[in-house]
């Protein structure tokens, strides 16, 4: 049995969103507020029995409009064809909901799963539906009605009526879903005998000095103890009957060390006639000894350090590795077939190569100890995104007009690519450690090391004549990459919908013989460019690139490109680069030619130019020299 996909409705930032699952490993990814933690959340609250409601805060800000259209519908309704709009209200009225789609076989426990058939059709999937939603909703909006006591109000007011009011009515339900027919609402305890679920939430501290940390670590070691100790395992035994020896050794010990303390107890009449006497016991059983007596050291060469002097990141592990061993000692006996694991940003405070190795092994960790559930990754670490299949990524990002999230399948997304080889090309690119692009604003593309080194100058640059303009403060992917490969990213960004400036050559040749000639107009020239040929703008001619119309032309959608164009120059109108090289040499002509003896990597290209007219009138044949000599292709 496994978890095919999610939809969930009107719960936080996730207004209306489906989530396809691995099934092995999931990785949700995106920027900050984007909805990620509220995928765990949502899961959360309706697995725990002892959670019988939702914050009102947990509804979608864009669902707070459907509670006022539904009131005011509701304000209208008489008693022509009432119950047909009640009928209505009842769909309008905002629920949380989380639809569940589980594929199963023949193989899992069919009295888990019988409460979910809708009919015996049904083959391999059913859908159960968690709701949060109104016991009667005329109930619930005569209240409401109530409360408002016939008066003008604000959109404000009355939300805040219904917030006052809501917990009153609403209430969770979990039932089978069908579209063609109304199911009935089934006890919570067979979601929970269907689907067995583990939370791991982010940033532990598991230093020994804390007491949380070391309550928490020894609740994993006192359930694998009680688990143990239930199969009646022989070194469970052993362990019991060392404690009680020892327990037995202390309390003789304690009796002879505080013997003659009692003895003043007698000087104020204790213990009387009744003859009682006061002992000292201790209180040595296992649930005391893992509560406040084991602490977690490290063997160094014989010698015993505690937790606290290890490093924070390898008590992150051990207690993520402790929680889902816990996780299979508590699951290990009973008849779910689907068990999920969720592990929030399991990065924190590892290093890189232990963020690596955590992705590639998890799912060999569960195969040895025998533990067969689906791990859903919630991360914002590009290295354990790297080391996550493609089809395995899920990206969240947030519409900012609207408010809510948008979930994107990456899984459909490598489906859907054309070519088998560029999957397998984006997908050994990115493991070279270019998935901060999955946490990013906006992405530069760009194509040599010049470009990356100037990049940072550029934005300050930009920043300090444009009032207003931050992009230091924004969150940018810088990609660096060869010309001939952007286009590569073409599917991916725009499936991602992700804001990107392409800063690419014009690369002229002569459309005969292909050798790279100097930018000209009118000679019949054309680009060796494939992103300008065949992405944006879709255009080979020389001409046709210089053509200031075609700047209106460089941009689509959210991507645009740049490219060496003098049309903004115009003082260099007869001349443009056709290298980002070649473009600066242009610019910086006057520059260069009085520092040509200091400028010693170029200083053999600058030795026919007896002035700086000749630097300019000469920039693709220095570039030219310089790149030859460098061996740059």
């Amino acid at each position: 049995m496994r978890l095919i996909k999610a939809r969930i409705i009107n719960f936080r930032l996730l207004h209306d969103v489906e989530i396809s699952f691995d099934q092995k490993t999931t990785s949700i990814v995106g920027k900050n507020n984007t909805g990620k933690t509220s995928l765990s959340s949502i899961f959360k609250i309706f697995l725990n029995e002892n959670n019988s409601q939702f914050p009102f805060e947990d509804f979608s800000l864009k669902s707070h409009r459907r509670f006022i259209s539904t009131y005011k519908y509701y304000q209208n309704i008489n008693s022509e064809k009432k119950e047909l709009r009640l009928k209505r209200i009842q769909k309008l009225i905002p629920k949380i909901q989380l639809f569940l789609t589980i594929h199963y076989d023949e193989n899992d426990n069919w009295a888990n799963i019988n409460p979910f058939f809708v009919d015996l059709s049904e083959k391999d999937e059913l859908t159960i539906l968690c709701e949060y939603a109104p016991e009667s909703t005329e109930k619930f909006l005569n209240a409401l009605n109530a409360s408002m006591q016939d008066r003008e109000y604000s959109s404000d007011e009355l939300i805040k009526n219904i917030s006052d009011i809501y917990n009153n009515h609403y209430k969770i339900n979990i039932r089978p879903y069908s579209e063609q027919e109304e199911t009935e609402n089934v006890k919570r305890s067979y979601l929970k005998n269907l689907i067995e679920a583990k939370f791991i939430n982010a940033q532990r501290v598991l230093d020994d000095s804390n007491s949380e940390s070391k309550s928490r670590l020894s609740k994993v070691f006192q359930n694998q103890f009680d688990y143990e100790n239930k199969q009646d395992i022989g070194k469970t035994k052993e362990l019991l009957n060392i404690i009680e020896e020892a327990s037995s050794s202390i309390d003789d010990e304690l009796i002879n060390f505080f013997a003659p303390f009692i003895e003043y107890f007698k000087s104020f009449g204790f213990p009387g006639l009744t003859k009682e006497r006061v002992e000292l016991m201790s209180n040595l059983d296992p649930e005391v000894l893992f509560r406040n007596n084991i602490k977690l050291f490290y063997n160094h060469e014989g010698k015993r350090l505690p937790e606290k002097y290890n490093g924070l990141g390898y008590s992150n592990l051990i207690y993520i590795i402790s929680q889902i061993i816990g996780f299979y000692s508590e699951t290990k006996e009973t008849s779910n077939d689907l068990k999920l694991i969720f592990i929030e940003e399991p990065e924190a405070h590892m290093h890189p190569q232990m963020q690596s190795v955590f992705i590639k092994n998890i799912e060999n960790f569960l195969n040895s100890v025998g533990l067969v559930a689906q791990v859903i990754i919630t991360t914002h670490s590009p290295h354990i995104l790297s080391d996550s299949n493609l089809e395995s990524i899920r990206y969240f990002t947030k519409d900012n007009n609207t408010n809510v999230a948008i979930v994107k399948d990456l899984m459909t997304f490598s489906d859907n690519l054309s070519e088998s080889e560029m999957k397998k090309f984006l997908q050994q690119y990115l493991t070279l450690g270019k998935c901060d692009l999955f946490f990013a604003d906006k992405a530069i593309l760009f194509e040599g090391t010049v470009e990356r080194i100037l990049l940072p100058v550029f934005i300050k640059k930009v920043e300090s004549e444009q009032s207003g303009c931050k992009l230091s403060e924004q969150y940018i992917s810088s990609i660096e990459i060869g010309g001939a490969y952007m286009i590569k990213f073409k599917d991916l960004l725009e499936f991602l919908d992700l804001k990107t400036l392409i800063i690419t050559d014009i690369d002229s040749i002569n459309r005969d013989n292909k050798k790279k000639t100097e930018v000209k107009k009118n000679e019949n020239l054309v680009t060796s460019n494939v992103t300008l040929k065949n992405w944006i703008p879709k255009k080979d001619s020389i001409d046709e690139l210089l053509d200031p119309a075609t700047n209106k032309e460089n941009e689509t959608g959210t991507i645009r490109v740049a490219y060496q164009n003098n049309a903004r120059l115009p003082e260099h109108s007869t001349k443009c680069g056709r290298s980002f090289e070649e473009a600066f040499i242009i610019d910086n002509y006057q520059y260069i030619y009085s520092e040509k003896e200091n400028l010693l990597s170029i200083k053999n290209a600058l030795t026919n130019c007896q002035s700086a007219d000749d630097v300019k009138d000469n920039s693709f044949e220095i570039q030219d020299f310089i790149d030859r000599n460098n061996k740059k292709n």
